[in-house]
């Protein structure tokens, strides 16, 4: 048995934010992640935009905004739009500036990390499952290698598209939507860099078509990002249905890749429908980010994720939602609530933009949704 306050399950952008949000407030936590060591680190991802509005907010409540400006990048937020990959027309060149910084996401979990006590992260902690506890009794988390812990206040899942326990709130899980994503990234000893450097520079560059995108984005390390994303069956990496080793069948897919020498890594896009975003309470139970609301690229992701936390710990804090069970309950509500209006908005958000760069008459669709929300437009020939 534990006396800690709060478990958090996993750590990432949400539960690193959530954690240091409660090392702010003095409260109690600890933090259980699948990965290894610190120096574990899915790099898939690349670089995020982190909104004024929502998750610079985060970032400021903990205290980390000196550290932020250490690694955003204000020149990296310019955003290009063309029409395909080679001579077109170019439609939008935007400079976002302050509002929408980029930062890289292992610059980002760095901070973190450097913000959260070594000795509250418990690393090689996978949860393998959850058990909802008897009698008023807190969760039991088991993880992977064995080991078990309760007796916590509260069990926040952070723990991403498949969250374990999500389980214990709702039936509801992804939904494949018709899209896979494939990753690559040119280095700056790639052939194609120089020209990749000119057309994309220090921001990010969508190419339209239909039934098909691929965004470039510059890292901070000066690489570039490249995700392309095509719309197939689910199981289209798997059963032999593409060989990523193949350079032809490769670059018909995407003209700027050069001779991929691995298997290029592929997701396929996995949202919560709008409509699952809602459960009971469960006393002793919440979820913050993608495990409650897992939504399609949109660039509001990670920033509403970092938000749920900020949420979380403010009605805590204005209800002492650990002086009794009751007030823990009335302040995880108030946050749930909250939560789930802005979590159905986000993922039908990014399910509309789905329908804009996948639409048939791709990059005009996607012209006209940036015109709808009163973007300045420009057209060139490229």
């Amino acid at each position: 048995m534990t006396t800690l306050c709060v478990a958090i399950i996993g750590a990432g952008p949400a539960g690193l934010a959530l954690a240091r949000l409660l090392e702010v407030r003095g409260i109690s936590y600890i933090v259980y992640e699948r990965d290894a060591s610190p120096s574990v680190f899915n790099r898939t991802g690349g670089t995020l935009d982190i909104h004024a509005s929502t998750g610079q907010r985060a970032i400021a409540a903990g205290g980390l905004s000196k550290e932020f400006e250490r690694y955003a990048r204000y020149d990296a937020s310019t955003f290009k739009l063309w029409d395909g990959v080679g001579k077109g027309k170019q439609y939008v060149d935007l400079e976002r500036g302050a509002e929408f910084p980029e930062i890289d996401r292992g610059d980002l979990r760095k901070i973190y990390l450097e913000a959260v006590p070594e000795e509250k992260i418990k690393w090689g902690h996978g949860l393998k499952r959850v058990t909802r506890g008897v009698d008023g009794q807190a969760p039991t988390l088991e993880f992977a290698d064995g080991t078990t812990a309760s007796g916590f206040r509260l069990v926040v899942g952070a723990d991403g598209a498949w969250s374990k326990v999500r389980s214990l709130l709702s039936p509801a899980t992804p939904q494949y939507c018709g899209i896979h994503i494939i990753e690559s990234r040119i280095n700056p000893n790639n052939p194609v860099y120089a020209r990749m450097q000119a057309r994309v520079r220090k921001g990010m560059l969508l190419a339209g078509g239909p039934n098909r995108t691929a965004i470039f984005q510059n890292l901070g390390d000066g690489s570039y990002r490249l995700y392309l994303g095509v719309q197939v069956p689910e199981d289209y990496a798997r059963g032999g249905k593409v060989d990523f080793s193949d350079n032809d069948a490769m670059r018909a897919l995407a003209p700027d890749l050069h001779r991929p020498r691995h298997r290029l890594p592929t997701l396929a896009l996995i949202p919560h429908p709008p409509s699952s975003i809602s459960w009971d309470p469960v006393p002793g139970v919440t979820l913050i980010g993608d495990a409650a609301h897992l939504g399609p690229p949109s660039g509001e992701g990670a920033n509403y994720a970092m938000t749920d936390a900020l949420y979380l710990t403010d009605k805590l804090a204005e209800h002492s939602g650990f002086e009794s069970d009751e007030a823990r309950d009335r302040a995880v509500r108030e946050y749930e609530v909250d939560m789930f209006e802005r979590g159905a908005g986000l993922v039908q958000r990014g399910l509309d933009m789905l329908a804009c760069f996948y639409a048939d008459n791709s990059p005009l669709s996607i012209v006209d949704m940036f015109k709808e929300k009163g973007a300045p437009i420009t057209e060139t020939e490229i």
